[in-house]
């Protein structure tokens, strides 16, 4: 999965999105006050000007969609 979305899936800003047809999507926590960052930003995310390291999913003990393994 890491190197389908990059580093998103670490990043303290993602939010992951759930639809009811089970597909994630991961939102960009900083374009909400900067819009030059994309809501939605094409996967993998390789570089980012924004990125700071936060806790993955698997160090929390919760899955990708936030809920507890």
């Amino acid at each position: 999965m890491t190197d389908d979305v990059g580093l998103c899936l670490s990043c303290r800003w993602v939010h992951t999105v759930t639809n009811r047809r089970g597909s994630t999507f991961f939102r960009c926590g900083r374009a909400d006050a900067d819009p030059s960052f994309p809501r939605y930003p094409p996967l993998p995310v390789l570089e980012c000007r924004g990125y700071e390291p936060g806790t993955s999913p698997e160090e929390t003990g919760r899955g990708l969609r936030g809920e507890p393994r």
